[in-house]
């Protein structure tokens, strides 16, 4: 098949790493995969084995499949020639989607199983599987959490906290997560916050001037040899995610072994509560902390939801979401 993907940028950031994954393993397999960006430049930050081109050379192109999840460039898939066009919805509430998905001009692809569940129940119409995904060998365990109960997990001090750290978007719920962390400290727990995040080029070290009034540590711009460490640095990865499609971050510490605190958004395929994770009902300090709290005061639960998620992500690897993708791509082309 040849395979193309419109994107806004190739920068680590707004889900780039799903399209050069994707399209990685697609070439692995045979098939034609193209990148369209307005500037036509590659990624520097990892390996894309298929190529890039501007999107002004997009009609140039005979493509079997065009792909977007950018509301933006539909223009480009309505005037192109592919014989399937997609429209990849990774986010709940994204612009313009009850237009986009009752329009029946694309055909619609999802990239958890939550939002499958939305589009069916909203709109009544099929999707094509694209749930996932995540990489092992970028994302692993440092060691058998088994065999490292006392350097690894809750029961040793200080506890380790991490979370995403992107506070200007307040979907992700940063502020819950030191909210949390505040709580338990004043109940006497030793816990030290860790925060990663990536920046854009416009933006500024979100670093700078920020104090949560307690230890913490700020992990910024590491490159892809230095996340498993960083997972690995702490004991215990919290998300409180709203209107996350599939939450990367969550899928990423669980592909580590860590311990999961989470809401259900962008979780529900891999997090289940008390199995894999500790799920929390509603999106606030008090459920965070409290679960936490379970997880520092029972290291052995811990271990077994570290392990159970690293078991089920292993289900969405970038490998598991390509045959997914590939077989909802030929069926739609044969029929």
């Amino acid at each position: 098949m040849k395979i193309g993907a419109i994107l806004p940028h190739l920068l680590l950031f707004g889900g780039v790493r799903r399209y050069i994954e994707t399209g990685n393993v697609f070439v692995s397999r045979g098939h034609r995969f193209t990148l369209f960006t307005p500037d036509g430049v590659s990624a520097d930050w990892t390996i894309f084995k298929g190529e890039v081109k501007p999107l002004s050379s997009l009609n140039e192109h005979d493509l079997d499949v065009l792909i977007t999840g950018s509301p933006e460039f539909t223009g480009y898939l309505d005037a192109s020639g592919a014989k399937l066009k997609i429209f990849y919805i990774q986010i709940e509430g994204v612009a313009r989607e009850r237009e986009i998905t009752t329009s029946g001009k694309y055909n619609i692809m999802v990239n958890s199983k939550g939002l499958a569940e939305r589009i069916r129940r909203k709109y009544s119409i099929p999707v094509i599987d694209g749930t996932g995904g995540v990489d092992p060998a970028i994302f692993y365990p440092l060691g058998d959490p088994r065999e490292e109960m006392d350097d690894r997990l809750p029961g040793s001090c200080p506890v380790g906290v991490i979370c995403y750290g992107r506070r200007s978007r307040p979907r992700k719920g940063t502020r819950f997560v030191i909210d949390a962390v505040r709580r338990l400290r004043r109940k006497g727990f030793d816990i030290r916050l860790h925060l990663f995040d990536h920046r854009t080029t416009e933006e500024e070290d979100s670093r700078v001037g920020f104090d949560p009034g307690l230890p913490f540590v700020y992990y910024l711009d590491l490159s892809q040899e230095r996340m498993a460490a960083m997972y690995g640095s702490s004991n215990i990865f919290v998300s409180a995610e709203r209107r996350a499609g599939w939450s990367n971050t969550s899928a990423e510490a669980a592909a580590c072994a860590l311990p999961i605190v989470c809401t259900k958004s962008g979780t529900s395929d891999f997090a289940v509560d008390g199995s894999s994770a500790l799920v929390v009902p509603w999106r606030n300090h008090r459920p965070i902390s409290r679960a936490i709290e379970r997880l520092i005061l029972d290291p052995g639960m811990a271990v077994r939801l570290g392990i159970e998620a690293r078991r089920r992500i292993m289900d969405f690897t970038w490998e598991r979401v390509c045959d997914r993708m590939e077989s909802g791509f030929v069926r739609l082309l044969e029929e």
